[in-house]
């Protein structure tokens, strides 16, 4: 053995005679695991070689036999694990048997190469997080040899320069496919750096050998066609992703027939393109071919049976159907927690999707209490230093912030931000995620220039990372737009608002849901400008895509409705203006429900009309209904309270109530001053309005000195 490998050795010998059981990594280049395994041959050692089986795929049940077989073996290896992971499928299949394995009650060393276990502590975190150790061999002979070693491509992942397009087929077929294996794990490699048109590269690469050697027909070659479309779709190219994944069916359907899993997870891919598209009844369709046979095949307790049920449960969310989107996912958790466990990070997840339909649904305390449930399982399970941990603290922290309670939403959103600085990197996407998020919290404070400095933060590692004509990247363009819409720098605003356009046009098409979003901030630019008849197409034009894509009673073209008739109401024309306030309250009531937060708004929207109709008590009315529900909901401290308290203390002014109206106005002016500041544009519109009401109300004292008496923070 070198001298270089002697501490791994030593390591690994101590193991072998010290541990009855657990999960172990020998992380060494292939030829190394061998000269490794061979080492202990005669011990009490069981060997099994991926590079000698035929078929390179994981299953648990060849695992499982194996161990069966030789069952009085002190410790198992298993070689070359890499070669049989060579698809999402199979990593999937090694990370839902975790438990399976470890009720083997064993000692598995799991032997993989470097690239692999950065691979598995990417996207296998539940198996990931049982290891117990890892160990590493290295390469005995010189540098520039395990350079080759590892990485025989000629590919270079570092400036992602193709140094051998040519596949050369003179070498034999063994050889060949064993490079197909090669560019294909490297793909995965450059996908889970965001480096896809990279990996497509290398794909396409395997796909050449593929198709030559094991020919048109060849699961393999179907395999490949998925990663393809998988390549596609994180690209955004979602025509191509769809085309390749028709590819992978017809070869899926006409080899393993129509009833087998393989053939169902094409269906459930083609169904997530659908999803991204905005496309929701074709997602629909094709994740119920999917789950027919799951349930079918694998039965109703099956993983991959409430996947299924996870994807459709979704799809109903998008839609705004959350009483359907509670019902699958019920349906998904009920499987998880009896075949892998409550405490399972799977578990959790569907804890987290749960959460976020509650919080759709404005019902922020049961967000929070399956938000908390979530987390606990990812503290305990994983640690508070995992990425899956830092999304739940991002996901209290969005209840937070809908809340209103943006002190909190901010601490949660830090605590997210370590993990993901320390362990991901700070130009990792999911970090700019949480710069973002952090960035939406100062918007809405209204500290606009702190909230542009996080955005930017955001937008230098989007355009980096993914580029600048990515899905992200134009979101965050989005964002930067609504802070200048704020502030009221329309042109600025405009300029960011058309950059976001210009990718979701493209790259999304002209009736996707984020496209007509976009849309819909160009009219909110122009309504802000008094352009009302440019503010009217742009919305329509939202409108038309929402009511054909999202359906008349979605809270999204409910939304679409108000807008509309918020122009209406700036243009005095009150009687439309309450005509489409109206189709949105139908929608809203029917939808989300009587105690929405959304229907809240709509309520205090009528009222507005109202009091320009001088209607007053039918506008305090219609306030009193806002309320309610806000109060209920949000609780007294939230601004969209004080923004009801303001508009009340208005109506008082109307009927010439100034002592009702100092009441109002104070009240909003205290939660005001209190969250925003006294020198935000919201807080400043109070002051004016007391003013107003003080300055009528024949009161001895100096306004200035009154205020200060009455409302010290």
């Amino acid at each position: 053995m070198s001298n270089s490998n002697a501490d791994s050795y030593h390591t690994l010998g101590w193991v072998l005679n010290h541990s009855e059981e657990g999960f172990y990594f020998l992380i060494a280049p292939d030829n190394v695991q061998l000269e490794v395994a061979e080492l202990y041959s005669g011990s009490n050692i069981a060997i099994y070689d991926y590079k000698k089986e035929q078929n390179y795929q994981y299953y648990f049940q060849a695992i499982e036999s194996f161990v069966n077989a030789n069952s009085k073996a002190g410790a198992y290896f298993l070689l070359n694990l890499q070669l049989a992971l060579q698809s999402d499928t199979d990593i999937q299949r090694l990370n839902f048997s975790r438990d399976m394995l470890d009720r083997l009650k064993k000692n598995i060393f799991f032997c993989v190469t470097q690239r692999m276990d950065d691979t598995l502590s990417r996207h296998a975190t539940d198996f990931y997080s049982y290891i117990k150790l890892r160990i590493f061999f290295q390469e005995e002979s010189a540098r520039e040899t395990e350079k080759r070693h590892i990485n025989p491509s000629g590919f270079d992942l570092s400036s992602g320069v193709d140094k051998a397009d040519e596949v050369d087929f003179t070498r034999s077929p063994a050889y060949l496919l064993s490079q197909a294996i090669s560019f294909s794990n490297q793909a995965k490699e450059l996908s889970a750096e965001f480096r896809y048109s990279d990996a497509l590269h290398l794909l396409q690469r395997a796909l050449t050998i593929r198709e030559k050697i094991r020919g048109v027909d060849h699961t393999d070659t179907a395999n490949t066609y998925s990663n393809i479309a998988l390549a596609y779709t994180n690209l955004g190219d979602y025509t191509k992703a769809l085309e390749w994944n028709q590819k992978a069916l017809s070869i899926r359907e006409k080899v393993l027939g129509v009833e087998h899993p393989d053939t169902a997870t094409t269906y459930n891919n083609i169904a997530l393109v659908y999803k991204d598209q905005g496309d929701y009844a074709k997602a629909l369709e094709w994740n119920q071919k999917a789950l027919d046979i799951y349930e079918k095949i694998l039965g109703n307790d099956h993983i991959d049976t409430a996947i299924a049920y996870n994807n459709i449960a979704g799809v109903y969310n998008n839609l705004g159907e959350y009483a359907m989107a509670l019902e699958w996912y019920q349906n998904a958790l009920g499987i998880h927690e009896k075949v892998l466990g409550k405490e399972h990070p799977s578990t959790a997840t569907i804890y987290n999707n749960i959460a976020l339909v509650y919080s759709n649904q404005g019902e922020y305390a049961k967000a929070l209490e399956w938000n908390q449930k979530a987390l606990e399982i990812s503290e305990r399970v994983l640690g508070k230093e995992h990425p899956l941990t830092a999304t739940a603290y991002n996901n209290i922290a969005l209840v937070f912030s809908n809340l209103g309670e943006y002190t909190k939403a901010l601490e949660w959103y830090q605590k997210a931000l370590e993990i993901h600085e320390k362990v991901l990197g700070k130009e990792h996407p999911s970090t700019a995620t949480t710069y973002n998020n952090i960035a939406f919290i100062y918007y809405n404070q209204g500290e606009y220039a702190k909230a542009l400095d996080w955005y930017q933060k955001d937008l230098d590692i989007s355009e980096k990372v993914l580029g600048k004509e990515h899905i992200s990247t134009a979101t965050t363009y989005n964002n930067i737009a609504l802070v200048y819409l704020t502030q009221g720098e329309y042109a600025k605003a405009l300029e960011w608002f058309q950059k976001a356009l210009d990718i979701r046009e493209k790259v999304l098409g002209v009736e996707h849901p984020s496209t007509a979003s976009t849309y819909n901030n160009i009219a909110g630019v122009y309504y802000k400008q008094g352009e009302y008849a440019k503010a009217l197409k742009w919305n329509k034009k939202a409108l038309k895509i929402r009511e054909k894509v999202l359906g008349v009673e979605h809270p999204t073209t409910a939304t679409t409705y108000n807008n509309i008739a918020g122009v209406y109401y700036k243009l005095g024309e009150y009687a439309k203006a309450l005509k489409w306030n109206k189709r949105a309250l139908k929608i809203s009531r029917k939808v989300l429900g009587a105690g929405h937060p959304t229907t809240a708004t709509i309520y205090n929207n009528i009222a507005g009309v109202y009091t320009n109709l001088c209607e007053y008590t039918k506008a305090l009315d219609w306030y009193k209904k806002d309320l309610d529900i806000s109060e209920r909901v949000l609780g007294k401290e939230h601004l969209d309270i004080a923004t009801t308290y303001n508009n009340i203390a208005v109506v008082y002014i109307k009927q010439g109530d100034y002592a009702k109206s100092l009441e109002w106005y104070g009240k909003s002016y205290r939660i005001r001053l209190r969250r925003l500041g006294e020198l935000h544009p919201y807080t400043i519109e109070t002051i004016n309005g007391l003013k107003t009401a003080y300055q009528n109300t024949e009161l001895p004292e100096p306004f200035d000195q009154w205020l200060q008496r009455n409302f010290v923070i």
